[in-house]
């Protein structure tokens, strides 16, 4: 490879104070990728650029294209519980849709959240992710992604 070779950067990653990141990084990195990259913070003190299109929520969709299936196809049997998150009317036969689960705490989890037929955020997890996300759970620190796969797909 020469040096004049265009390299092709699939992840830009800048480590810095959450302040820092907020007043000077991210604004600037967001004009200046333009629509060419996309601008997202996934945790506090890490700010992430990744080309445009590239997102959880894509590779979910994509795996889902590939299986030939939607994140609301797949029927079976659920607990009550289950069904009064949703607040929705139960069948007398207790039949109703299986979603697709997705389990997030930062903005890079946000369009997975969005098409996840139950999208779980972590409550020590970003504003933005809990603000799209179904339900929010318990933290990390509490075993936050243990706790939502045995409270939702038991």
């Amino acid at each position: 490879m020469c040096v004049t070779d265009p390299v092709i950067l699939q992840k830009l990653l800048f480590l810095y104070s959450t302040a820092e990141i907020s007043a000077t990084l991210r604004p600037y990195w967001s004009k200046a990728a333009g629509d060419h990259a996309n601008v997202v913070q996934a945790i506090p003190g890490m700010l992430e650029l990744v080309p445009r299109g590239t997102s959880k929520g894509n590779g979910v969709q994509r795996l889902l294209d590939h299986l030939g299936a939607s994140p609301k196809e797949v029927h079976l049997y659920l607990p009550l519980s289950f069904c009064k998150i949703f607040k929705k009317v139960i069948p007398r036969d207790f039949m109703t849709s299986c979603w697709i689960m997705a389990i997030g705490d930062g903005e890079n989890d946000i369009e997975m959240l969005q098409l996840a037929g139950l999208g779980v955020a972590l409550s020590n997890g970003s504003e933005k992710a809990k603000a799209v996300a179904d339900v929010t759970g318990v933290s990390n620190d509490e075993d936050g992604v243990a706790d939502a796969v045995y409270r939702f797909a038991f």
